[in-house]
């Protein structure tokens, strides 16, 4: 999702979020296979959300390829963290949707990236979104669907080709022995933490009203500039009209 967004790696991916809401609306099961290989032909590896979306389709283009399940210690846990995270995000519409209207990258991705991700997770809740799975009269349903996901997932991906790893107590030593790699010498990173997400939150909030702020700015500077000449235009003398 970064790299749809923010282009970190230095590879252009303009067009991703395009190509990942024409998979999501496909029904085809060869065009949604032609459409994996060609948004993710330039990568070795991804994580997260579009691309996890679609196990079946990667499973199919990438028969050897190597797959991580991470699972919390509950669904109750991970619902915690979606309440604490995603849901803050989208309880936030205001915000973000004057951010999105900002003519400058990578604002100006972020309303196709929205509109990706909703058809995204559409097309793996039923037609839901995550209105549905913030919303606390749903709780049960979604804890299920998380539960459901992982067993999923453990169903159709072969035993020697999944690394289930136990987020909170995995670490590096997990995937360096699984991805036959060395183990690096640097701390287990955590990211995406509450902490962060609200972090990002104010930032987001702060740009939006600084955006108000310029807007009101320039639109109080206009209407005095045309009172202040409709002013003038008042003042001026007409030619021909002289006092007595």
């Amino acid at each position: 999702m970064k790299e749809i967004l923010f282009e970190e790696s230095g590879l252009s991916t303009y067009n991703d979020a395009d190509l990942w809401l024409k998979l999501a609306l496909a029904e085809d099961e060869t065009e949604k296979n032609k459409l994996i290989a060609t948004i993710l032909e330039p990568w070795n590896s991804g994580v997260d959300w579009p691309m996890s979306a679609f196990p079946e389709q990667l499973l199919k283009v990438y028969p050897d390829a190597k797959f991580i399940l991470t699972m919390r210690s509950s669904a109750e846990a991970w619902y915690n963290s979606l309440t604490g995270s995603i849901c803050k995000i989208e309880s936030n519409n205001w915000s973000v949707s004057i951010v999105r209207k900002i003519p400058l990258f990578p604002f100006t991705r972020m309303k196709r990236v929205n509109i990706m991700m909703g058809a995204v997770v559409r097309s793996q809740l039923e037609g839901d979104n995550f209105v549905h799975m913030c919303d606390p009269a749903k709780m049960e349903a979604t804890m299920k669907w998380y539960d459901d996901w992982n067993a999923r997932i453990q169903r159709i991906v072969p035993k020697d080709q999944l690394l289930v790893f136990k987020t909170g107590e995995d670490g590096y030593e997990q995937l360096a022995s699984y991805l036959g790699v060395a183990v690096p010498e640097k701390p287990y990173p955590s990211v995406n933490s509450t902490r962060e997400v609200k972090f990002a939150l104010v930032q987001i909030r702060l740009v939006a009203l600084l955006v108000v702020a310029v807007w009101l700015f320039f639109l109080v500077t206009l209407v005095r500039g045309i009172h202040r000449l409709m002013n003038e235009r008042d003042t001026v003398p007409r030619k021909g009209i002289k006092d007595n």
